[in-house]
């Protein structure tokens, strides 16, 4: 996201930021002072992001542009190409300072890792969906504190406040999250994308397959055998796919698995608000819930 402060009240300036995921455009966003866009529309994934000619004037004009980073946002070096030296100073990168809580490449548990289409841990870059964990989501909140108050120094405590203020709305979510999804704690799932071994991590799910580990390459028929033998041999108990609808090859395999199938949101798209975060995140653990109990244990559609 840009966030265009400049000045603030004190030159009549009006703040604007511009965000390119849900959680990083929502941490701030009590509209104190200034506006708030998107820089990606709410059904476009920044995997899938494209410029325009307006993004790119959009992004020459803010003084700050935030970005989730670890490779997400590989587009914006396209934008770098055409701009100014000085535009690469302006970006703050909202996991930075994270190390050893980085998940390197896919954690997923299957039995045959021989297929080359597979991507090897060892050599895989961090895995970028950090927001996932709200325990870590609380770097970001700080690392854009940070940068507000540097480019906005006349509002910085009005930025604190707000801050802290979100900094408590994660740690209750998180405090939420960790009692519901007790009961499920442990169970065995597969996930279309690779993008929830941080939500896993912090509460005890274990992913033993992933249908599509490299987003846009179809998986190899190799590939899916082993996704096959480890869901079966790992008693996988139910096949999450993002919105806004499962693919033709999940519901194949939920089929052939004879599990449930069921839609988690990695919260990139959607409306920009306040609430964005905290609601996709609830409604994650309400899905899980639903299908992951004993009870919701029956043959996918």
């Amino acid at each position: 996201m840009g966030v265009q402060p400049g000045g603030g009240a004190a030159s009549g300036r009006r703040s604007q930021i511009e965000g390119s995921d849900d959680l990083s455009a929502g941490i701030l966003f009590h509209r104190q002072r200034g506006g708030v866009e998107n820089l990606l529309s709410a059904n476009i994934e920044p995997h899938d992001y494209q410029f325009s000619r307006k993004d790119l004037h959009r992004l020459a004009q803010a003084d700050l542009i935030v970005i989730n980073g670890l490779g997400l946002e590989r587009w914006l070096e396209k934008a770098f190409q055409n701009s100014a030296p000085t535009r690469r100073n302006s970006v703050v990168e909202i996991f930075a300072g994270l190390e050893d809580e980085l998940i390197l490449g896919s954690q997923a548990h299957l039995s045959d890792r021989s297929d080359p289409s597979y991507p090897v841990a060892a050599s895989a870059p961090p895995n970028p969906h950090v927001w996932l964990d709200p325990r870590l989501a609380r770097c970001a909140v700080t690392n854009i504190l940070r940068a507000l108050q540097a480019a906005d120094p006349a509002h910085a405590t009005g930025y604190a406040v707000n801050a802290a203020g979100y900094l408590a709305r994660l740690a209750n979510l998180d405090a939420a999250l960790e009692q519901a999804l007790a009961t499920v704690k442990g169970a065995r799932i597969v996930t279309y994308h690779d993008a929830f071994p941080y939500f896993a991590r912090r509460y005890g799910l274990d992913i033993v397959g992933v249908i599509e580990p490299q987003p846009e390459v179809e998986p190899s028929l190799r590939y899916l055998a082993g996704l096959y033998r480890a869901s079966r041999a790992n008693q996988a108990r139910a096949i999450f796919t993002e919105p806004p609808s499962p693919s033709r090859l999940a519901r194949q395999i939920g089929r052939d698995l004879q599990l449930p199938l069921a839609q988690l949101d990695t919260i990139e798209t959607g409306p920009l608000k306040p609430t964005a975060y905290e609601e996709g995140m609830r409604s994650n653990q309400l899905v899980l819930l639903q299908n992951l109990t004993p009870d919701a244990q029956r043959p996918s559609p």
